[in-house]
């Protein structure tokens, strides 16, 4: 429950990319039609214009949203490149704070392959898993697809990401200037 005067955050991903190449343009496409074969009553439009609308439409007042990129890929996952760098001195997959602590030149280059990897398995859960056997557990996603990665990284591919926030309007009507509160 949401107190008068509070905020809401929002993070929503979208179904479409930016700067899609032709083989992520049909993998999107594609994936909508058996979202749609999967449930007809599905609305495949922008997420985020939907729930915004929403929240606004609920009386929520000074919504702020930001557009992010979230890249789709940083490199080829399977490579073994990719392993290597991405690994300590003792073998373990680095976390992203141990990446951000990292002061080389590689450092920026290694977190952008950490987002991209928590991208990919964002959009499987919000999206592929819908029409996907075992709920996107398997390879069978769109993501297994080297080619579709190769040209992601080419283009820059990247997911829509709105981060909004908007304030619960209060109920007194005493003054006209609505004030924040820390809850």
């Amino acid at each position: 429950m949401l107190k008068p005067g509070g905020y809401i955050e929002l993070a929503i991903l979208d179904l479409d990319w930016l700067s899609m190449g032709n083989r992520a343009r049909r993998a999107v496409r594609s994936l909508k039609v058996k979202m749609q074969v999967a449930d007809p009553s599905l609305v495949l439009g922008s997420a985020s214009d939907a729930i915004l609308g929403a929240v606004g439409r609920k009386g929520f007042v000074g919504l702020r949203r930001a557009g992010v990129g979230v890249p789709v890929s940083g490199v080829i996952p399977n490579s073994q490149l990719n392993a290597q760098s991405m690994q300590g001195t003792d073998g373990e997959e680095l976390s992203l704070a141990d990446l951000m602590k990292d002061p080389t030149s590689k450092s920026d280059e290694n977190i952008t392959k950490m987002v991209a990897k928590v991208g990919r398995w964002w959009y499987t859960r919000c999206y592929e898993s819908v029409v996907l056997p075992n709920g996107g557990q398997g390879e069978e996603g769109i993501f297994a697809d080297e080619k579709l990665l190769e040209e992601c990284e080419k283009w820059g591919a990247s997911f829509k990401l709105t981060v909004a926030y908007a304030m619960k309007p209060s109920l007194s009507s005493e003054s006209g200037r609505r004030r924040g509160m820390s809850v």
